[in-house]
């Protein structure tokens, strides 16, 4: 499911509905709201923009019933729309840190803490600092989750396998996966670092090695 609220009983998936107009509207029902624990947990993966205010109503409705949100997010939507690369584009990421924080003003403190998965830059825990009044701010970096899976680690740790950098602002991403394994390999990972050059006006992508 989409997004799941985690109670004391089970991991509940929360279920939407559509008025003809194309709102969006949620209801708990008084059963679901009697098994809130002051601390709530919540699962989100924001596919699309129906989802992010699917979460954001739902977490109006926590809120209202006092509870202290401890949300997570595995891939945070318009992380990669980091920057403004050219003129006429929005800043993506930084719209969509302040859309996290419309229910802020009136439940000030009940926010303890976002977690994310991978989030491709600094930039966004920068603006979810920036934008949010969650009291914590975690990223799981990228060699956490693939020690996780034993069939990536058995790769990773092959003596023909080779890290390939895509481009330069993956250099410390790709280096701190590979200082990850090192110590479960005889000898460190070999790397590839490439470079590309992007020319937006013409929608291109030119790559050298």
């Amino acid at each position: 499911m989409t997004i799941q609220l985690m109670t004391a009983q089970a991991n509940v998936p929360i279920e939407f509905l559509q008025f003809s107009g194309g709102e969006r509207h949620i209801q708990l029902k008084q059963n679901l709201l009697d098994q809130l624990q002051k601390n709530t947990q919540i699962k989100a993966s924001l596919n699309n923009s129906t989802d992010v205010m699917d979460y954001l109503l739902l977490e109006n409705v926590l809120l209202e019933q006092g509870s202290r949100l401890s949300v997570e997010i595995p891939y945070f939507p318009y992380a990669r729309q980091d920057r403004i690369c050219t003129q006429g584009q929005a800043f993506s990421l930084d719209l969509m840190t302040k859309l996290l924080n419309s229910n802020t003003e009136k439940f000030a403190g009940q926010r303890q803490k976002i977690v994310v998965w991978d989030c491709h830059s600094q930039v966004t825990l920068e603006l979810l600092r920036q934008n949010t009044r969650f009291q914590q701010v975690i990223n799981i970096e990228p060699i956490q989750i693939i020690q996780q899976s034993e069939a990536l680690m058995q790769i990773l740790t092959a003596d023909n396998t080779i890290l390939v950098c895509p481009d330069a602002g993956a250099t410390q991403r790709t280096q701190a996966i590979a200082n990850g394994i090192n110590s479960q390999r005889q000898n460190a990972i070999e790397m590839i670092h490439c470079e590309k050059n992007v020319i937006l006006a013409l929608e291109k992508l030119v790559q050298r090695q």
